[in-house]
């Protein structure tokens, strides 16, 4: 007998709360759970079809509309298994050679009714899954995905106030929000610090607090202090792929790029689904020093696992742009269309292939498009003004920025595609400067 046959129950979904309506929604003790459309689309076909499995065919055509890739189902499958882990009761199987199949232990049951009887309150699972929902949408990095996300986990909160996970996903909307520079102040990180330091009096050991708290005073620039709430964060959550991820971001912003390969990759090896973390290990190669063929294969690989992420996509459009500039390249970036459902980086990414590829007057035309929006996001278009060799304004921006005292601009100079402003006289001052900044209690 194969192993999975043993893990075959006769208990029905239905009888613990999971059902399907009418429109398709996956619905669990008589709440919607708020999951991404794929996600929410391979649930609802392995609820339907139980105790059946179904198959990667049935997947692609349900689901996918046919145009499905095994990376793209594997992804579907992780994010889902998050979600339900917090439930208990309900699993994914990998069955080799037929698909999946959701299985329901009776030993699960049970210990779920005794968690019951002995007075533990669990948080219904309706309410994880919309912390999950809110947190995917933030990796969109898109003035769209900050108003939504912000907006399902302030529901969140409306009905579970003390929900530790859902604050410290609302604390990721404002310092996600400010430190991009979209309808967010450098204020917004003090009160998220305020936010993360209520968490801590109360629930000390919450997953992901300290790690969230080395992010914050990574974006404020006081790298001192952040890198001892790293060593904390790593220590009490070695196996969450985002303490290494922001420790990743942290080395990376501090010149340590090789570090930051390093801790990246570890971040992809606990969570292999995040275009974010495949963008930013290349990043962090390319400024350890990887050649140029090097750069293009590793965006090329970033775009086969995520074919389905605008970032990846765009990122791979810069990288052939900075390798081996060449006019359909400028052309592919113009087909681009941008909304507020755009990367943050789309439209400096653009005029940068732009710039790269011979288009100076479609690039300049995008930069003067922004010329009224704040420092951060003007900042975006740092590698155009050096491919247009407008470097004095490049230095104006990068001036402005150090100023404002938060934000990207210490990863930005790390960039690959920003190297030359390292030739500019000012520019070890200006580092100095954001490497050396300390906390108000310091200086």
């Amino acid at each position: 007998m194969q192993p999975w046959r043993r893990k075959i129950s006769g208990i029905a979904p239905a009888s613990i709360g999971f059902t399907v309506d009418q429109h398709g929604f996956v619905v669990y003790n008589d709440s919607i759970l708020d999951l991404p459309p794929k996600e929410r689309g391979a649930l609802s076909l392995l609820l339907s079809a139980w105790p059946k499995s179904v198959s990667k065919k049935d997947f692609a055509l349900h689901v996918w509309n046919g145009r499905m890739s095994n990376e793209s189902l594997a992804r579907c499958m992780a994010q889902l298994r998050r979600v339900l882990s917090h439930i208990g009761m309900i699993k994914i199987d990998s069955l080799y050679g037929l698909g999946y199949r959701l299985t329901i232990q009776s030993e699960d049951v049970d210990a779920s009714a005794r968690g019951r009887q002995s007075g533990t309150v669990k948080v219904h699972p309706s309410v994880t899954a919309a912390c999950f929902y809110a947190q995917q949408i933030l990796q969109n990095h898109s003035p769209a995905a900050y108003d939504r996300a912000e907006s399902i986990i302030n529901d969140v909160i409306s009905q579970v106030p003390d929900y530790v996970p859902a604050k410290l996903v609302l604390v990721q909307c404002m310092v996600s929000r400010a430190i991009s520079g979209v309808h967010g102040s450098p204020q917004a990180i003090d009160e998220a610090l305020k936010m993360l330091a209520s968490i801590e009096r109360t629930e000390p050991d919450a997953s992901g607090l300290h790690s969230q708290k080395a992010y914050l005073l990574d974006s404020k620039w006081q790298f001192n202090e952040a890198s001892l709430m790293h060593e904390q964060a790593l220590l009490l959550a070695p196996e969450n792929p985002v303490t290494h991820f922001n420790h990743g971001l942290h080395l990376l912003a501090t010149g340590a790029a090789a570090d930051a390969v390093t801790s990246f990759r570890s971040a992809i090896e606990l969570n292999p689904f995040s275009p974010e973390q495949s963008i930013m290990h290349a990043r962090s190669l390319a400024a350890a020093g990887a050649s140029a063929n090097e750069i293009v294969e590793r965006a090329r690989e970033a775009y086969r696992i995520h074919p389905d992420s605008q970032q990846v996509y765009m990122y791979l459009l810069g990288m052939l742009a900075f390798a081996d500039p060449q006019p359909e390249l400028a052309h592919a970036a113009r087909q681009i269309t941008l909304s507020r459902s755009s990367w943050i980086q789309a439209a400096g990414t653009i005029s940068y292939v732009l710039a790269q590829c011979g288009d100076r007057a479609g690039a300049l035309e995008l930069i003067a498009a922004h010329a009224t929006v704040s420092v951060n996001i003007r900042l975006t278009h740092l590698a155009a003004l050096i491919a247009l060799d407008l470097i004095d304004e490049a230095v104006l921006r990068v001036k402005e920025a150090a100023h404002a005292g938060c934000g990207h601009l210490p990863i930005l100079l790390r960039f690959v595609e920003n190297s030359a402003l390292r030739q500019f006289p000012e520019y070890s001052a200006i580092l100095t400067h954001i490497l050396s900044r300390q906390s108000p209690s310091n200086t």
